[in-house]
């Protein structure tokens, strides 16, 4: 078997094992970031990486650190973030007004650092515009890193990022430290967000959700995880509501059957069918 094969035989197994389709990733990117764990792994080449996934699953996660290692940025994959600007989150606030609610609830599952939620509060700050402070937005930003937790707490980084027409000084206050410039999330846009550590491998209690966005989180569990993890947080969300993936995310059978594609690309979907108890049809 040649490296082509056997990266071609990777790339099945990856999607197969835990429903990540590395296949959009480019070739050169997925034969650097594979080498380094096979370098760290001592394995000799493709072939005897594979043998290892598939002996060792904790391989995975650390392949996927590896895969994901530049995954924390405001506004990541900006074509999603423009279908919720433009699509989704307006059907949100219409939907609202239509039964006069004033109400907007969201959830970034697996935080890191925090950029999500804070995009998806200036997002919706940016479509409410003089409205906002009208509405109660409440954004659940959420890890089991507690180290995660800090930072986004912290709110405080290195870079920052809008999408074209929002103005970075209504969401962010530059400060000249000793180690150089940063950029501090305003207050206003900070106390819409709650950061809370969760476990979503426990029993998940969180409902009456509009907007729900897990990004490559599924990819480091099981398909037979992935099921339940997806099940749960269908369980969370409002009829109607919306679930974002990671670009690279599928979803099994059971997701699909409840899920259906809003904007197949963006990895956007909408929630039509019912899972386990009962799924909340409230627009709080």
């Amino acid at each position: 078997m040649d490296e082509k094969e056997a990266l071609a035989l990777l790339k099945r197994r990856i999607l197969i094992d835990r429903g990540f389709d590395v296949r959009q990733y480019k070739e050169n990117y997925l034969k650097r970031r594979v080498a380094v764990r096979m370098r760290a792994t001592g394995t000799a080449n493709m072939f005897d990486y594979l043998r290892l996934l598939r002996d060792d699953s904790g391989e995975y996660s650390k392949l996927f650190d590896e895969l994901t290692i530049n995954g924390t940025q405001f506004f990541r994959d900006e074509d999603v973030y423009i279908k919720l600007r433009d699509k989704v989150i307006p059907d949100i606030i219409d939907r609202k007004k239509d039964i006069s609610a004033r109400s907007i609830r969201a959830w970034s599952v697996g935080c890191a650092s925090g950029e999500e939620p804070y995009s998806i509060a200036m997002l919706i700050d940016f479509l409410l515009g003089s409205e906002m402070n009208s509405w109660n937005v409440r954004i659940l930003a959420s890890d089991i890193d507690e180290g995660s937790l800090e930072a986004t707490k912290r709110a405080i980084y290195q870079t920052c990022g809008v999408l074209k027409g929002m103005d970075p000084d209504r969401y962010f206050i530059v400060e000249e430290t000793e180690s150089g410039r940063v950029y501090r999330v305003r207050d206003e846009i900070k106390r819409h967000v709650r950061v809370e550590k969760i476990d979503l491998l426990k029993e998940n209690e969180k409902k009456h959700f509009d907007l729900l966005l897990c990004r490559n989180v599924l990819i480091y569990f099981s398909k037979e995880v992935q099921r339940e993890i997806v099940l749960s947080l269908a369980s969370s969300m409002v009829r109607d509501g919306y679930l974002v993936l990671g670009k690279s995310e599928t979803l099994g059978p059971e997701g699909l059957s409840i899920l259906e594609p809003a904007f197949p690309r963006e990895r956007i979907f909408r929630l039509v069918g019912e899972t386990r108890g009962e799924v909340s049809r409230r627009h709080s």
